[in-house]
């Protein structure tokens, strides 16, 4: 009978721990990732404006060039100078335009949107727009003001116009390059990932639905007196202990595994270095959400502990 007993609260703290788990984890999604504190600090710790700014400015001449020679090769001299000295003012122009600070509050406002879009049954999709209007009437003026360090017979060689027809110059250019006037975030992430935002609020619903704090109070109560009922208070207070130990002991074990990116990338052959983003970076960004997930598991363990301390000294006084 007493091996019954053992088998049925094994079965049991299995699913206590697992379920355990899963809670941890949800309330560690949702005190990190669905809170617009954490991508603030995210955004600030790491510097990601100066990283966005460094990966765009390193991409912008590849663009600008395509757009001015429209992918053709130019093989001759004076006229590859011409073009190489146009490509050079307006990509300096562009990445002037697009600073640091100005890509820091449009990575405040898309997480700002993410969040809420995650967080709200109404919205199912990103509504953010980055508006470019004011950048792209920066990048003209900033074009202008690299022109008219040309004389009029450079820019007559370049353009085939004097510095009068400067302003005029500047906005055909931006007009070739064919910058859009604002940027759908939404549009940008469904072609980069189509349905990946329902998904998430799929996941998301199953987890508030399944893990919330009134659905554990009752596992925890019921486990508690189960296993009270099976090992009397005394015995049912040091399973329970163990059992809440081990859940949040198992929850740190795998964030700290899953925090070392070293370990993962020996393990699943992933190349770090091959990413657009310092591997550092990414390092700094995992161990602090896992840093912050592990708040909880810790307080978990405690009233493992607790538990099972008190356990013993319920059985210590029973047996005096």
């Amino acid at each position: 009978m007493k091996a019954l007993k053992v088998i049925v609260l094994l079965i049991l703290s299995l699913v206590f721990v697992v379920y355990g788990l899963a809670f941890m984890i949800s309330q560690g999604v949702s005190g990190t990732l669905l809170t617009q504190e954490y991508y603030h600090t995210i955004v600030s710790d790491n510097n990601l404006g100066t990283i966005a700014h460094d990966q765009i400015a390193a991409m912008i001449p590849d663009i600008v060039s395509e757009g001015v020679t429209g992918g053709a090769t130019i093989s001759d001299p004076a006229q590859k100078a011409a073009v190489e000295a146009q490509i050079d003012l307006i990509s300096g122009a562009i990445i002037d335009s697009l600073d640091e600070s100005w890509i820091s509050e449009q990575a405040a406002m898309i997480t700002d949107d993410l969040v809420n879009s995650l967080n709200s049954a109404d919205v199912s999709s990103l509504t953010a727009k980055i508006d470019m209007t004011d950048r792209l009437e920066l990048i003209k003026e900033k074009i202008a003001e690299g022109l008219d360090k040309y004389s009029d017979a450079e820019l007559m060689a370049m353009f085939g116009a004097p510095k009068a027809y400067i302003p005029v110059i500047s906005e055909q250019i931006v007009d070739k390059l064919g910058l859009p006037d604002s940027l759908a975030v939404g549009d940008l992430v469904e072609s980069a990932a189509p349905g990946v935002i329902p998904m998430i609020k799929g996941y998301l619903g199953m987890m508030q639905a399944y893990l919330g704090n009134i659905i554990l109070l009752v596992v925890v109560i019921v486990y508690l007196v189960l296993c009270m009922l099976l090992f009397k208070v005394s015995g049912g207070l040091i399973w329970f202990g163990i059992s809440t130990a081990i859940s949040g002991g198992l929850f740190m074990f795998v964030t700290n595994f899953a925090g070392n990116m070293g370990r993962i990338s020996s393990m699943t052959g992933m190349d770090m270095s091959s990413l657009p983003v310092p591997s550092d970076l990414i390092q700094n960004i995992v161990s602090f959400t896992f840093g912050e997930m592990n708040r909880l598991p810790i307080i978990v363990i405690a009233v493992g502990i607790v538990c099972v301390i008190l356990g013993i000294i319920f059985s210590k006084k029973k047996s005096a």
